[in-house]
C-alpha cells in the first residue's frame, strides 16, 4: 500500500491540526499504561499530525495538546501532550 499526503508547512506563527470528518479518540489510564483508542478517521488524523510535526522545522520542545479545548475530545477524561524532542 502506498499513501501520498500533502502536509501543511509550518510558517512560524501557529500550528495546524487537521481532523478527519467524524474522527474520534479517547485516552484512558489503566494501572501503569496509557491506552489510546481511535476510530479509523481518528487514527488517520493523529498520524497526519505526527507526520506534520516530524517533517516541519519545529524547534525541540514544540508540543501539541490533545484535550477537550484544542482537539475537541469530549470522550476522554485524560489529556495527552505530544512534544518534539531533539532533532
Amino acid at each position: 500500500m502506498k499513501i501520498t499526503l500533502d502536509l501543511h508547512e509550518y510558517e512560524g506563527n501557529g500550528r495546524y491540526m487537521e481532523w478527519e470528518k467524524d474522527a474520534t479518540y479517547s485516552i484512558d489510564v489503566l494501572d501503569n499504561e496509557v491506552v489510546l483508542v481511535a476510530n479509523k478517521q481518528g487514527l488517520i488524523s493523529l498520524a497526519k499530525q505526527m507526520l506534520y510535526m516530524a517533517y516541519n522545522d519545529f524547534p525541540a520542545g514544540t508540543h501539541f495538546h490533545y484535550d477537550s479545548f484544542f482537539a475537541q475530545n469530549p470522550a476522554s477524561d485524560y489529556e495527552l501532550t505530544v512534544e518534539k524532542g531533539d532533532n
